[in-house]
């Protein structure tokens, strides 16, 4: 049996991105499943990111498809014509979870939750011919797992993936992974974690967990010190919260992390504005001093970005020249995006009557504005335009190289390597879509009325 799984493409209404260096992870992940399953199975795989995807020149057994929200309308439609086409398809993911019945509509079968307790009885209807249109899926301690499936992607990237846990403990707002993958974290065991590091062909990795050191200060230290013992020559980079570290044990955890080789952090700054804050429920998980826990972090030779929405309905416009000077403030970067109420998180509910009518899925992509706003200065155009805008300044090659330079001399010299590598990155893909977007009438400063 022959089946294509298609990772769906990122850009807005489905266009490539090529600013994207690391493989899909649910490729190779579910393609190691597979082959456990059934080993003479002829797997393919796409990344839509890389390839030209056209109906008429595919052709599998079975199609599966793993979609966030605003990859969710390019992967309707090729299903649809999959379809048309006598095809079989499957769809599963966030968006097919929190929406099942939406999803149905363009699929053979969904899966609701996570699909690797549903995967053997979907390769076997689909042999049958008699998949059922909806599989739920248990979750599953996270003991055992086949290891990943190389040689099957057709492109080349400059960096690899791994996981280490699944869950979060944390009840913010706006975020579908405690919904999605539950309130408990489940762990993986720390040996298989160093090994599929140690076996992986690249020598820089991006951990995909939600949080990579939280809630649980004694596992993780246990597992960066078990890097540093058995994995030579490999760097990464991760998420993380800012409460972790401010609890006893955290400097030591920081010291071994460090050490480890992990080199930069994404941290969860969400807001500058207090009531915004507590408003997303985001305050358990900044812990009491978020700047004293920054400090730490990099004091111990690892480079913080900030993950910062703007936008919010308590927010003022004022909000994005915050993120700007904060951040010159504290000598980080930040992943500014415009918030984005998805659906499935009690956001969404706390926006659904403010909700601007007519916009598509794909506009959930961190750079539409999506909801009404009472401050007569952030209307759509004028919020898409700043947040445009604070990238742009964000990433000149003064900031750049003063973020560089600041540093702490423990992380010499592949966290400042790291740095300038991830905010060069950063750079070019907001810098390529400013050129496309941003009006170069716009001026910050001088916005006043609506425009």
């Amino acid at each position: 049996m022959k089946i294509t799984i298609i990772s769906p493409p990122f850009g807005k209404r489905g266009e490539k991105s090529d600013n994207l260096q690391m493989a899909p992870p649910i490729l190779e992940y579910l393609a190691s499943f597979i082959s456990s399953i059934d080993p003479s199975a002829d797997i393919e795989l796409i990344d839509a990111n890389r390839e030209d995807v056209s109906a008429d020149r595919l052709s599998a057994n079975l199609f599966m498809f793993s979609s966030l929200t605003p990859q969710i309308p390019w992967v309707y439609k090729l299903s649809d014509e999959l379809r048309r086409r006598g095809q079989k398809t499957v769809i599963g993911g966030m968006h097919a979870t929190v929406l099942p019945a939406e999803a149905r509509a363009h699929a053979d079968a969904i899966v609701v939750g996570e699909a690797e307790a549903v995967l053997k009885g979907i390769l076997a209807d689909a042999a049958s011919g008699c998949l059922k249109p909806v599989y739920t899926g248990e979750r599953l301690e996270l003991n055992g797992l086949p290891r990943r499936r190389r040689g099957l992607l057709k492109s080349k990237y400059r960096f690899d993936s791994f996981f280490t846990a699944r869950g979060c403990p944390y009840g913010c707002t706006f975020c579908s992974v405690r919904k999605f993958l539950g309130a408990k974290v489940r762990y993986r065991p720390v040996e298989e974690v160093v090994a599929e590091v140690a076996e992986s062909p690249y020598r820089m990795l991006m951990n995909i967990d939600d949080n990579i050191w939280g809630p649980d200060i004694k596992r993780a230290t246990s597992l960066f010190d078990e890097l540093k013992r058995s994995v030579k020559g490999k760097w990464w980079f991760g998420q993380a919260d800012l409460a972790t570290v401010q609890h006893e044990g955290g400097l030591k955890m920081l010291e071994a992390a460090g050490r480890s080789g992990l080199t930069t952090v994404m941290v969860g700054w969400e807001s500058n504005d207090a009531m915004t804050l507590g408003g997303y429920d985001a305050k358990t998980k900044q812990g009491r001093d978020r700047i004293d826990a920054l400090r730490k972090i990099r004091g111990s030779g690892i480079d913080v970005m900030l993950f910062v929405m703007v936008g919010a309905r308590s927010e003022s416009f004022d909000e994005f020249q915050r993120v700007l000077d904060i951040c010159d403030t504290l000598d980080v970067a930040a992943h500014p995006v415009m918030l984005t109420p998805f659906p499935g998180t009690d956001l969404y509910e706390k926006y659904s009557s403010y909700m601007f009518r007519g916009v598509s899925w794909d506009d959930f992509d961190g750079n539409t504005a999506l909801f009404e706003h009472d401050d007569k200065r952030m209307t759509p155009f004028n919020r898409e335009q700043a947040v445009l805008w604070v990238r742009r300044e964000l990433f000149t090659w003064p900031r750049i190289l003063r973020r560089i330079w600041k540093i702490s001399a423990k992380g010499f010299p592949m966290a400042h390597i790291n740095s300038l590598m991830l905010q060069w990155a950063h750079r070019r893909a907001f810098g390529e879509y400013a050129l496309r977007s941003l009006d170069k009438d716009f001026d910050i400063a001088s916005v006043k009325l609506p425009r």
